[in-house]
């Protein structure tokens, strides 16, 4: 078939997608940011391929459609053998689902690599938009916080775009918390919602179970602080309530780590985190975050907590590191630290109002900066792994920062 030709039915059919999207949201609130945000995103993805082509010559995203190539490559029952072959666990599993589900779509479109490209920046974009609304639905204060946060925000929308995990798993995380909000608006969820939430937690354990970690006790925990009926158990107050829910669900939690994966039980969490964080101080002795040792345990996690929680946030600093693209990941920090810094003189002036959501967003920040800081001490590839919580930092920042005067229209 004609490159042409492909590029075309590519472009067309890219372009239904979207229409049908924006369809859907056309007497929305958001509706004037679909299309700049869905070009913002298709450019990332395409400058995402070029940084990595180009710049550094090599990357996971150019392996992926390089065996994924390979793959198509074959006749077609081998094709189809390929696909279907079980995987040992011994093997990087992941990687090669990727792969597969790559080559896959590679065959069903005939594109290559720019192709392929704006197909997953298109679905990591639609799990960004529909968050978006469900947030503004739930509480219109989010509008500009929402909008900022997942559809405009550059770190975000580049490390989430693109031929990699990080689009695909970025998309089911906002679909599924798109469909918790959902629930949260209506205390019932549609067969087409559903769906979509079964599918997006899917995706997430199945290349990214350690967001799966985090993540799912948080949902349970929220679905069960707006279920129960509290008036019975006498108890009040979000404090009260929250600690009898952790102890409910502790043991729940621990087996559904132990199912998820293997790497998150008790035994081998430790060992595994530890073996990554050695490599990759290792590998990149200069770009490293370098943490004290002390006890050669998790206790070393404990002592570096805010050191890790500090670095997985704000860091790289302006002039920590002058390279590309991490002196431009400095100057994003710059003005993250900035909003903080001016969030909690607004926290200060203006009672916290905790909500179970609120607290529940603390806490998956907290654990997955501390988490991923430690276990890949690598500015570079923590820009990629912190697109899973940095959109909701600049969600509560944005949030907190509208109550400031010198923010507000006069």
């Amino acid at each position: 078939m004609s490159i042409i030709l492909v590029y075309i039915i590519n472009i067309a059919l890219l372009v239904g997608i979207a229409y049908l999207y924006f369809r859907k949201y056309r007497t929305g609130v958001l509706r004037r940011y679909f299309w700049p945000a869905l070009l913002f995103k298709i450019c990332c993805g395409m400058l995402l391929g070029m940084l990595f082509y180009y710049y550094y010559l090599d990357g996971d995203t150019i392996r992926y459609y390089q065996e994924s190539s390979r793959l198509v490559g074959l006749n077609l029952s081998d094709f189809f053998d390929a696909l279907t072959k079980p995987v040992e666990r011994s093997q990087p599993f992941r990687a090669i689902y990727f792969t597969r589900l790559v080559a896959l779509i590679q065959w069903l479109t005939h594109g290559d690599y720019w192709i392929l490209s704006a197909y997953f920046s298109m679905f990591s974009f639609l799990g960004s938009f529909y968050l978006s609304n469900k947030l503004v639905l739930w509480r219109r204060s989010l509008k500009i916080p929402s909008i900022l946060a997942f559809l405009f925000f550059p770190s975000t929308v580049f490390w989430s775009s693109g031929l990699l995990k990080e689009s695909l798993v970025f998309g089911a995380l906002t679909f599924l918390i798109g469909v918790y909000f959902s629930w949260i608006q209506n205390r019932k969820l549609h067969i087409g919602h559903l769906s979509i939430g079964i599918i997006s937690l899917f995706i997430i354990i199945s290349f990214k179970y350690y967001v799966a970690a985090v993540l799912m006790p948080l949902l349970l925990y929220q679905i069960l602080y707006h279920q129960i009926n509290w008036k019975n158990w006498k108890m009040e107050g979000i404090w009260k309530r929250s600690m009898c829910l952790a102890v409910m669900l502790t043991i729940p939690a621990l087996l559904l780590f132990n199912w998820m994966s293997v790497n998150l039980s008790y035994e081998r969490l430790w060992p595994i985190m530890k073996k990554n964080h050695d490599l990759y101080i290792q590998m990149a002795p200069d770009g490293a975050i370098h943490t004290l040792s002390w006890f050669d345990n998790a206790w070393d996690i404990l002592i570096n907590m805010p050191f890790l929680w500090f670095s997985g946030i704000f860091r790289p600093l302006v002039g920590e590191d002058f390279t590309f693209p991490a002196a431009l990941s400095g100057l994003e920090n710059l003005l993250l630290l900035t909003g903080v810094i001016l969030g909690i003189f607004s926290w200060i002036k203006n009672k916290i109002i905790w909500t179970p959501e609120l607290l529940s967003v603390l806490i998956y920040i907290s654990t997955l900066s501390i988490f991923l800081c430690y276990s890949t001490p690598n500015f570079g590839t923590l820009a990629r792994f912190k697109v899973y919580y940095i959109p909701f930092v600049v969600l509560l920042i944005t949030h907190q920062l509208q109550s400031l005067s010198i923010f507000r229209k006069n």
